[in-house]
């Protein structure tokens, strides 16, 4: 098996590191044909006009000097795999596929739709715009031979909602990066800590709610809140937080990226979804699993997906959703039990190198690949 990893991915995203270095680990022969566009945040309504996501779509077009650069290599590869972001780009891969006879893999790690509507709300899901966008988003994954969903839950939706056959479709989750988060033992146990968000400001985040937690817990000299990273919600909870004056609340909002590993492995508690919300009940984040490769104790929202693949106070802690109090007797509770910050820190991490680090999401990749082939 030869896999051409075809598109205008960005190389430098964790997703497509952690994917590139999974197939390496498994032994794959890998053939990047890539012209390189880093990935941008989507995160106001302006952003999403009709000349806006021309503009963009025409941009990601260079790809095609690639392929010429690439050609006769290309030729001797079974699979296309599709990189993120790529939901364009599945369309020229496509036609390549056709032309050459070769597998197409595609996984999206987000629905486009989803996230614009549901999730951020800056487009409405009956605008125009709304609509067109869903129906090219289903024609991409129709388009494709293998579909990844990253839990049962999202392959669910993606059939229900998007029409899409199960035959194509794959359970594959999304994983961690072990160099980016790199592991670095839990050692802590006093019980002075430091909880940590890190991410978009996406609204399924509930980034307020961790405010909120701060300001109830403004006199507890023993527990600090740290956020790092930018978004839609950000000034608005910035601005919440320097408005109550919290002494607890540290920001790092303009932090190079290679400087994030540092901050973040000062964590006690890791913060994943705290919203209540569908797609919270559907899949797991990024910061989830990084937070487990880190190996430290990682919180989220107690969800029927979540609870189909952790276990409350074993390896993950699980809090009821949107409820800043329910938040604030978590935290509580951890700061006060050293060993078992220490025991659910350790079992994560465990449960990480067993099914989530690079090298055991390539093996699951391969073994569908091998499927279709």
């Amino acid at each position: 098996m030869k896999i051409c990893y075809f598109g205008t991915y960005d190389k430098t995203y964790t997703s497509n590191k952690m994917i590139l270095q999974g197939l390496a680990e498994n032994n794959i022969p890998i053939v990047e044909i890539n012209a390189h566009i880093k990935v941008t945040k989507l995160t106001t309504k302006d952003e999403m006009s009709w000349f806006q996501i021309a503009s963009r779509i025409l941009r990601k077009y260079k790809i095609f000097t690639e392929i010429i650069k690439n050609f006769s290599i290309f030729k001797k590869t079974d699979v296309i795999y599709v990189g993120y972001p790529g939901h364009v780009d599945v369309f020229l891969a496509y036609i390549l596929a056709k032309i050459f006879g070769k597998k197409l893999v595609f996984n999206p790690l987000l629905i486009v739709y989803i996230g614009f509507t549901f999730e951020q709300g800056i487009l409405k899901k009956g605008s125009m715009l709304g609509k067109t966008i869903k129906l090219a988003e289903s024609i991409v994954y129709k388009m494709c031979d293998l579909v990844f969903a990253d839990t049962p839950y999202q392959k669910e939706f993606l059939m229900k909602d998007f029409g899409i056959p199960e035959k194509k479709l794959r359970v594959l989750p999304i994983g961690a990066d072990n160099k980016g988060y790199a592991y670095s033992p839990y050692k802590n146990m006093d019980k002075k800590i430091n909880v940590v968000y890190y991410g978009l400001y996406s609204p399924i985040h509930g980034v307020e709610y961790i405010i909120e937690a701060a300001r109830i817990l403004r006199e507890d000299k023993d527990i600090n809140f740290t956020f790092i990273g930018n978004g839609n919600t950000f000034e608005a909870n910035y601005k919440r937080a320097k408005d109550l004056k919290l002494p607890n609340v540290v920001f790092y909002h303009n932090t190079p990226e290679n400087e994030h590993l540092k901050i973040m492995q000062t964590a006690d508690i890791f913060l994943g979804f705290l919203q209540k919300h569908p797609t919270v009940d559907r899949v797991i984040p990024n910061k989830v699993y990084q937070g487990l490769a880190l190996g430290r104790v990682v919180l989220t929202a107690d969800s029927p997906v979540a609870r189909s693949i952790f276990t409350h106070k074993k390896n993950m802690y699980l809090v009821k959703p949107a409820d800043p109090k329910e938040l604030v007797k978590s935290i509580i509770e951890l700061k006060d039990s050293p060993k078992l910050r220490s025991e659910i820190a350790m079992n994560g991490y465990k449960l990480y190198q067993e099914k989530f680090n690079p090298k055991a999401v390539g093996k699951q990749l391969v073994s569908y690949i091998k499927e279709i082939l």
